[in-house]
């Protein structure tokens, strides 16, 4: 009786899932590149842990402002640092994006695994006019001491997600035309012989 119950339920279930997996953006073969002229927005996306969503939804909800303020701190010396030549906008938690190529960094885990250990998993993607590339999948983890205070524990979050945030930014740095593909973009097409 239970596998019956069961196996309506994945029927019913069936459609909904396979509508998801149609609307889900997939990656395009066309190479997005920047152009100076337009404004990158940057979207990070980070949850609570849901471990504790369950008993502490409070402490759950401040850890996760936490790590987004120290995602921004990160980010923002490294665009500092690499001074791309577009001008860079961190978007707030719900701050819509304005026309311009959108860089998405969704944060799957961003805090203490079971052993301790700080651990990141980052998934980045950059759109614009609705193509999109896959900047890659992004994992790093660090053992800290246990005998820190609040503020190291936040030096050590900010060193943490500045690893693979640098590999962002040495891929971003990489998709601006250089003036002689800017010039063989806009030469006119020669015809065979010519």
């Amino acid at each position: 009786m239970k596998q019956k119950s069961t196996l309506r339920l994945l029927a019913l279930l069936l459609p909904l899932i396979l509508a998801a997996c149609v609307t889900v953006p997939q990656d395009t073969e066309k190479y997005i590149f920047l152009d100076e002229s337009e404004v990158l927005y940057v979207d990070f996306e980070n949850s609570a842990d849901p471990r504790l969503m369950v008993d502490m939804p409070d402490i759950a909800e401040n850890m996760r402002r936490l790590r987004r303020t120290d995602f921004e701190v990160a980010m923002t010396e490294l665009i500092e640092l690499y001074d791309l030549p577009i001008e860079v906008r961190l978007l707030d938690d719900l701050e819509n994006p304005g026309d311009g190529p959108l860089l998405r960094i969704s944060a799957s885990r961003f805090g203490q695994d079971t052993s301790g250990d700080l651990v990141v998993t980052l998934h980045v993607r950059l759109s614009q006019y609705g193509e999109l590339n896959t900047v890659g999948n992004f994992n790093e983890r660090k053992v800290y001491p246990l005998a820190i205070n609040d503020e190291q524990l936040d030096r050590a979050y900010r060193e943490l997600i500045r690893e693979p945030l640098r590999e962002v930014m040495d891929d971003l740095s990489e998709r601006f035309l250089t003036p002689e593909e800017r010039k063989n973009l806009t030469a006119p097409l020669m015809g065979p012989g010519e």
